[in-house]
């Protein structure tokens, strides 16, 4: 619901007169003091002035303070006099002597109203007791040079305990001297600045003083316990170039808040010495603040707003979102609405007690400003909704007629009985009745009601009698059109509070008090009768749930839905008396049959601002969502109420939460223990560059808004003067009655009842709600609910209802996994878009979005999806859009695609020669560097005989094979060769080497086969020609194939030796050594023996060993003896040709432990360990006894060696 400013413009005779003002501090009966001149006036908050409290001398009043806690108002006058009157002084009083002849500059009350400090322009400094009652008694003063008009109480002790009785209080002015003093006669100074005084406060959580200079320097300081400075800080402020119109207050502990004619307000944060700026620029989206200066300032705390007034006349407002602690930086500050408060510069901003009063003061006018959420009011077929404080649009929901009603009051609320309408405001009351031909509406009644303010009205309908039911004081008084009451019903004020709500649905009324009681009757009869007993609005732990800030009753009476304000107490602390009041995002609903309170979270940073029951169902309410900053979100073990079961394909506001949105919801209240979510439909105007437009009203199936079209209008908070903008309704109808908004009053309740059942889960029965049902119309519709509700088994019923045989059918070939993709199946073959859109979207099936995205021809979403969502599919979705682009004959556009699709070696060519783009085609190839176009080029330049043009290309593109080929075609051997020899490519000189071997030109052909590492054609040709000096080298360098060959081509020549090389290098030792045993080829033989080992074949060792002893060679043979384990034949050859055994030999000899007996192995060592000491080797002989086991001849063999 939006809000209004009415502004209540204050009656002043001269209006540049005004000295100052002062608000009273009781939200009950908020009160402004005017000093006008000589005169002192009084005035409530809709700037009626109290004839019975006006002060006048024959001097000017110059200063003025209200008592904290009652309605005393201390004046300070130009004489010297201060007063002390009021509308809760039982007497005035008043006193000329502690300031004779001075004018008071300043009067400061301390926090628990028990002192007041009084200061004047010769340095007098007086104290005085006070009391709630106004007497008043001089305690003591003090006189200090210069004028002081900064006086600040230090409420909190060294020791950091608060100090809120009689505190001590600083106080400073033109001399930059900061005093401190107490109400025992004792005064001191304790800093000194050197410059006048711009500001003085004090920092309550750190016991610290803040000052501003007119120099604009910012010091801080603080006293110790015996009063010394300390933690003394100075800084230079940046300000503009107008610092002497410096204004600045709190805006939250430790955050200073400063403007001085600047586009842009100073946040400066002592307590982690940081600052910020809040800027005018883009406040809005005409940015209609460009150019504009802030000229005033003022903190509402309990609101948490922060309000500027512009030379512009405009009040700008930023709501602070931190609910504890200090506001860090400037996202922690949410802009408002901006409001034309003025037509010109605003002076001086001023908030009242609470949070809707605020005074306007310029040159021209005082204004209180009293904002005020704009009323609405239904009963079918009339609705009305405020436009202006003085303006309801009356509206035919039928016959879509409308009226501007125009009074001559402010109107605060409106309701609608039958063909009446009542406006009324705290005073009075006004009755309407409307005729619904000519939607003219005339005066019936209108009474003034002198008994009391009023809090609420309605009008209750009985028959064709009207009867105004009033809230006023602790009772409701029912009275007819006259203003006559006729009954009433009496509220106990100390148990139940006073009523402050009203609301009627029907046959029934619904009050809330002041103490957060609710109390409903049936008002059907003459006389009203109860229903059930008035309840506390508390939890089953008698705990409150908060102040009940609004009350709505649906249409049989069970049920009441509630909007709720939270109390935080400091640091954020959720307590039932705390001072800020955060609305909560929470909506509440009282079933008076269980006697329970249900909840239901509209979303994090989101608040319930407007709720109303449909007029015709019981069961659905509906209610709007603004984004808010500043947001109870419920205690952390509490659970908000269910969504239905599908809320989660719905959309709903819980999952809106990431990005909190202005919009309406509609709920069922389905039992005694759930609210589940139906729909959601934004407040934004699609019809009107979306923008804002208010929630009117509920009646199925439609929803009703309010948008005003004037050029002005741009934000729900209108400006406080009539602009007389011409305000248009408009509808939006519900999700589930899309397209069926004609329908006959059965079918719409068949429908509410099908989307009631399918909202709470019960398939079954929705489907029974609808089975009459006959309009394919009508089938269409609930298979669009179904899909926007998640249900696919009710869908398939809906399908075959209609007779939709290809979505049917196009669902049961659907084997997707996901219920979501199932649904986006029907929901494409039903037109719904953007709702298979967000379907696929919940479920990540993102392939799926990306097809239906290329079939509706939203290429750039496809695109775009396939970045960031669809990856895998980046470049066919590529490709299928190049396709669209060749088939629409963009042909740049399809040739960039088939690019990012990687098909542009085959694609882009084969579009271009198809258009015969030939030139284009060449330009294209010599743009790109990609080697595969430019050989697909040379090969389609080469069928067209352009051999030229061909090797160019396969130049390009580093195909040497191509191009050799080319070189060989045209017999240009040489320049082939030297591509070859150039490029070393293995293809090129195969190519050229069978070329040069069909030309006869064998030696070349031989080398660049060996270029092309192809040896085996090499050696056939080196073979086959009988050069036998190439043949080695190559066959050396080919694999054991090739040598083999080539060995048995040298056997076969007669030249064993080179044929023993290659046998040897192919691996064919046996074959190697036969052919050295037949040529007695003892050098090559003694190297094949060299190459030997343990692993080598047993019958070649054994022929070698024997070999060698056949020709003397008994080193050689002893060796392959022992490696072949023959150690036995290897000793005795050692023994019988008396062969010298070196320790390496021994070790050879030595069998190891388990490779035979252990008896044999001692015998072997023995005939070694002999052996070696026949030979001398006494040592060795030592070693190879000890590995036997006989350890005496070791001994002996070792005293011989010495």
């Amino acid at each position: 619901m939006s809000s209004i400013f009415f502004d209540n413009q204050l009656p002043l005779s001269d209006v540049g007169s005004v000295c100052c003002i002062a608000w009273s501090k009781g939200e009950e009966t908020p009160l402004l003091a005017v000093a006008e001149g000589c005169n002192v006036r009084i005035f409530r908050e809709e700037g009626e002035e109290l004839a019975d409290a006006v002060q006048s001398r024959s001097v000017a009043c110059t200063a003025l303070a209200w008592h904290p806690h009652s309605k005393v108002l201390a004046a300070g006058w130009e004489d010297g006099a201060v007063t002390f009157t009021g509308p809760a002084c039982s007497s005035a009083r008043d006193d000329r002597e502690v300031h004779r002849d001075s004018c008071i500059l300043c009067i400061v009350f301390n926090p628990n109203g028990s002192r007041c400090v009084t200061t004047d322009n010769n340095g007098v400094v007086g104290v005085w007791k006070t009391d709630a009652k106004g007497l008043c008694n001089q305690m003591c003063h003090y006189r200090k040079s210069g004028a002081h008009d900064k006086v600040s109480f230090r409420t909190m002790t060294p020791t950091g305990e608060p100090s809120l009785e009689n505190p001590p209080f600083f106080f400073g002015g033109e001399q930059g001297i900061i005093y401190l003093a107490d109400d025992f006669g004792l005064c001191s100074e304790r800093y000194k600045v050197g410059s006048p005084l711009q500001l003085l406060e004090y920092y309550h959580q750190k016991d610290v003083v803040v000052l501003v200079t007119k120099s604009v320097i910012l010091a801080q300081f603080t006293l110790s316990a015996e009063g010394k400075v300390t933690k003394e800080s100075k800084l230079k402020l940046s300000c503009g170039p107008n610092p002497e119109k410096l204004q600045g207050c709190w805006a939250g502990p430790g955050l200073l808040a400063t403007c001085s004619h600047e586009s842009i307000v100073r946040l400066w944060n002592l307590a982690d010495d940081e600052s910020y700026i809040l800027s005018l620029q883009g406040v809005d989206e005409r940015n209609s603040l460009s150019g504009d200066k802030v000229t005033s300032i003022d903190f509402n705390p309990r609101k948490q707003v922060l309000a500027c007034g512009t030379r512009g006349g405009k009040m700008v407002q930023w709501r602070c979102s931190t609910i504890s602690g200090t506001p860090k930086n400037e996202n922690s500050w949410q802009v408002l609405p901006v409001v034309n408060a003025s037509k010109c510069m605003i002076d001086k901003l001023t908030w009242g007690p609470g949070e809707s009063l605020v005074h306007i003061r310029n040159e021209r006018s005082s204004v209180i400003l009293n904002e005020a959420q704009l009323n609405t009011a239904v009963q079918a077929p009339y609705l009305a909704v405020q436009t202006a404080p003085t303006q309801v649009l009356l509206h035919h929901i039928e016959k879509q007629t409308r009226y501007q009603l125009t009074t001559n009051f402010g109107v605060k609320g409106l309701s609608i009985g039958g063909s009446t309408v009542m406006l009324w405001n705290s005073k009075q009351v006004t009755l309407y009745e409307i005729d619904g031909h000519t939607m003219q509406a005339a005066v019936h009644s209108s009474f003034k009601h002198e008994s009391g303010s009023i809090a609420s009205a309605v009008l209750i309908c009985q028959g064709q009698d009207r009867i105004v039911a009033v809230a006023t004081g602790a009772k409701i008084e029912f009275c007819n059109s006259q203003g006559h009451v006729q009954r009433t019903i009496q509220f106990s004020a100390e148990v139940e509070g006073l009523p402050a709500c009203l609301d009627v649905s029907g046959s029934f009324l619904v009050a809330s008090t002041t103490m957060n009681v609710i109390r409903v009757w049936n008002v059907s009869r003459e006389k009203p009768n109860q229903v059930g007993t008035a309840r506390k609005f508390e939890g089953i732990d008698q705990q409150s749930l908060g102040d009940i800030r609004s009350v709505r009753i649906n249409k049989n009476g069970k049920r009441v839905s509630m909007l709720v304000d939270q109390r935080m107490g400091p640091g954020g602390v959720h307590v039932g008396g705390g001072s800020l009041r955060v609305p909560d995002s929470r909506l509440f609903v009282y079933d008076l049959d269980a006697d329970i309170f249900m909840t239901y979270k509209v979303g994090k940073s989101c608040v319930p601002v407007a709720h109303s029951w449909d007029c015709t169902d019981a069961r659905l309410v509906c209610c709007e969502v603004v984004p808010q900053a500043l947001a109870y979100d419920g205690e952390a073990s509490q659970e908000s109420a269910p969504p239905s079961p599908t809320a989660a394909l719905k959309g709903s506001i819980v999952e809106a939460s990431v990005q909190p949105k202005h919009c309406v919801i509609t709920l069922f209240v389905a039992d005694a223990e759930s609210i589940l979510l139906q729909d959601t439909i934004s407040c934004l105007d699609p019809e009107s560059n979306g923008l804002t437009r208010m929630p009117v009203a509920l009646v199925v199936p439609h929803i009703y808004f309010s948008r005003q079209v004037s050029g002005e209008m741009s934000s729900p908070e209108g400006a406080p003067e009539e602009e007389h903008a011409r305000s248009v309704i408009t509808r939006a109808v519900l999700r589930d009655f899309a397209g069926l908004e004609n329908m006959d009053e059965e079918t719409t309740a068949a429908l509410l009842n099908f989307s009631y059942h399918l909202a709470c889960g019960n398939t079954d029965e929705a489907y029974k709600s609808v089975k009459g049902v006959r309009s394919t119309g009508v089938w269409e519709s609930m298979s669009k609910m179904c899909v926007k509700t998640g249900r696919l088994d009710v869908a398939q019923k809906c399908l075959g209802q209609m007779g939709h045989a290809r979505a049917a059918g196009a669902l049961r070939a659907c084997t997707e996994k996901e219920p979501e993709a199932r649904l986006a199946t029907v929901a494409v073959h039903l037109d719904m878009i953007e709702d298979a859109e967000q379907l696929l979207k919940q479920c990540g099936r993102f392939d799926i979005l990306n097809q239906l995205y290329q079939a509706c021809g939203e290429w750039e979403k496809a695109l775009e999806v396939a970045k960031t969502k669809d990856r895998v599919h980046l470049k066919p979705t590529h490709f299928a859009y190049a396709q669209h682009l060749e088939a629409v004959e963009d042909v740049q556009g399809a040739l960039t695609h088939f690019e990012f699709s990687g098909t542009y070696r085959t694609e882009s060519p084969r579009l271009l020669c198809s258009l015969g783009m030939t030139e284009d085609l060449e330009s294209y190839v010599e743009q790109s560097d990609d080697s595969h176009l430019h050989r697909w080029y040379a090969q389609y330049l080469e069928s067209k005989a352009n051999l030229e043009g061909a090797s160019r290309e396969y130049k390009k593109a580093g195909d040497w094979l191509s191009l050799c080929r080319v070189a060989c075609f045209n017999e240009d051997l040489d320049r082939a060769q030297k591509i070859c020899e150039d490029s070393q490519d293995h293809a090129a000189c195969y190519h050229l080497a069978r070329h040069l071997e069909a030309a006869g030109r064998t030696k070349e052909a031989i080398h660049f086969f060996q270029m092309a590492g192809r040896l085996s054609h090499a050696l056939r040709l080196a073979q086959e020609n009988n050069f036998d000096g190439d043949l080695m080298s190559l066959a050396l360098a080919s694999d054991p194939v090739n040598m083999s060959q080539a060995a048995k081509y040298y056997e076969g020549r007669g030249q064993p030796s080179k044929a023993v090389v290659l046998y040897q290098k192919a691996g064919q030792q046996k074959r190697a050594l036969e052919l050295c045993f037949s040529a007695r080829l003892f050098d090559a033989l003694r190297k094949i023996a060299d190459d030997l080992s343990a692993d080598s074949d047993p019958a070649i060792l054994a022929k070698c060993a024997e070999f060698f002893m056949e020709h003397s060679q008994h080193d050689k043979a002893v060796h392959l003896l022992s490696i072949s384990r023959q150690y036995e034949k290897a000793v005795q050859l050692c023994n019988e040709h008396d062969v010298q055994i070196t320790e390496d030999m021994a070790e050879r000899m030595t069998p190891d432990k388990n490779s035979m007996d252990q008896a044999q192995r001692a015998e072997i060592l023995q005939e070694i360990a002999k052996l070696c000491k026949k030979q001398g080797s006494f040592q060795l002989a030592c070693k190879k006894f000890t590995q036997a086991g006989d350890k005496l001849k070791a001994m002996k063999s070792l005293l011989k060696s010495g």
